[in-house]
């Protein structure tokens, strides 16, 4: 059995109680081999397409990727170069007239601290993917024909959403209906 909706433009219906052109109608199927194109779409990420993640680092990756990152820096790489022409004129042949650890040093410090910097905002990024994906949505269940809450993580490709007055709307919704067919104002200050 199929569940119909419809969003009439003109407020009328076309011939044979078919929509006219002007209608756009939204089918619900009841069952559990729903149709979303493209195919596989709703498997990714392991079955959570809408699961954010905003984090770059994981602990295994984060100081590798931290001083890759710094490395791209020209001044970096400068200093670097400096680094290892000093280290290598003090333990090689006495030529460097200063003393290694007066350059390597704060090097290997603000290394050490843009590192620990690129680690605190990492975790701030994570604490907020754990806030975002853990916000709740209603979400139509064909099953008990009701909006049901759920996570924003567990939304999937073609669920039909009911967004309250002055929660947050992503960008990736599209607005079929207002609570009273008025116009509808969505802040782009997320985007």
């Amino acid at each position: 059995a199929w569940l119909a909706w419809a969003a009439r433009a003109m407020g009328r219906g076309g011939a044979g109680g078919r929509p006219a052109a002007c209608e756009r109608t939204i089918r619900l199927k009841e069952s559990a081999d729903e149709r979303v194109v493209p195919t596989g779409v709703n498997k990714h990420q392991r079955g959570h397409p809408n699961y954010v993640r905003t984090s770059k680092f994981t602990p295994l990756t984060w100081l590798p990727l931290s001083l890759f990152n710094q490395f791209k820096r020209t001044a970096n790489v400068y200093f670097l170069f400096i680094a290892v022409i000093v280290l290598f004129g003090s333990f090689v042949s006495d030529f460097s007239p200063k003393d290694w650890r007066s350059k390597i040093g704060p090097f290997v410090f603000v290394l050490l601290w843009t590192a620990l910097k690129d680690l605190y905002e990492d975790f701030r990024r994570r604490e907020d993917d754990k806030r975002e994906n853990s916000r709740v949505v209603k979400r139509y269940s064909c099953e008990t024909k009701a909006f049901e809450e759920t996570f924003w993580r567990d939304v999937l490709v073609g669920d039909l959403l009911f967004v309250e007055c002055d929660e947050p709307f992503p960008a990736d919704l599209v607005l079929l209906q207002t609570k009273r067919n008025d116009t509808a104002f969505i802040s782009t200050v997320m985007l």
